[in-house]
């Protein structure tokens, strides 16, 4: 069974019970089976093995286009990540969108699983990165840094970023002609005890000095954060 179909599925049983699935209108009936889904979590005593398994099919995603082991390390995701732009086009686990569409930051969305957001005085860190700058093949650039904040206050829904502290701007995709599709990483993190400072530069997240492919993984673990959360989406330059 496919991840998107079980998504689906699972989704559609935990919709029924479940007003804040409702309230968001996660449960979308244009969309097919062949459609990539990233469906939020609500963990319930009678579906833990579903969830389970859905858990899995969202790693084994990030694992097939590469996203493990390229940006991120193996890891057992504890929210549920998603996006919107204001354009309309969402962020599916690996579907493709168009350049002009995701050009404003989106509004994300966190649903925590099997427990809240630890204590209303912790902080958490998003952020989008680009593993293939300048292209997949001959990723130089990478990673490029389009978008980090921190001090991000404990809010399952919407995150409300007003009060949050954006140490990197938002940039959105503009990948080179002629360089095939980029993935852009969606990272939510929860914050350690380090304060977060701003990177040196979106080229490789300011470590000039290391291999490419050096950003987001290594900055967590300079900073001690968390990773929490994952979600990713293809854009391409139109000329090819």
């Amino acid at each position: 069974m496919s991840a998107a179909l079980l998504f689906r599925r699972a989704l559609a049983a935990s919709a029924r019970t479940t007003p804040f699935l409702q309230h968001q209108n996660f449960l979308r009936p244009q969309i097919s089976p062949s459609t990539p889904v990233f469906a939020p979590r609500v963990v319930r005593a009678s579906q833990k093995m579903p969830l389970v398994t859905i858990n899995q099919s969202i790693v084994e995603k990030l694992k097939q286009e590469g996203v493990i082991p390229d940006v991120i390390d193996e890891f057992s995701p504890s929210v549920f990540l998603q996006a919107e732009f204001p354009s309309g086009s969402e962020i599916q686990l690996g579907n493709t969108l168009e350049i002009k569409d995701t050009k404003d930051p989106p509004t994300v969305i966190i649903t925590p699983g099997a427990a809240p957001f630890d204590s209303e005085s912790a902080k958490y860190t998003l952020c989008l990165t680009d593993p293939d700058a300048a292209s997949r093949e001959d990723p130089k650039w990478a990673e490029f840094c389009h978008w980090l904040v921190t001090d991000i206050k404990p809010k399952s829904g919407t995150l409300d970023l007003k009060d949050a502290k954006e140490l990197v701007e938002y940039m959105g995709p503009a990948p080179p002609e002629k360089t095939g599709k980029h993935r852009y990483v969606l990272l939510f993190f929860k914050n350690g005890k380090e304060q977060l400072k701003t990177p040196d530069g979106r080229k490789k997240w300011g470590y000039d000095d290391k291999d490419p492919r050096v950003g987001a993984r290594y900055y967590a673990k300079k900073h001690g954060l968390t990773l929490l959360g994952a979600n990713f989406f293809f854009c391409q330059n139109g000329v090819q």
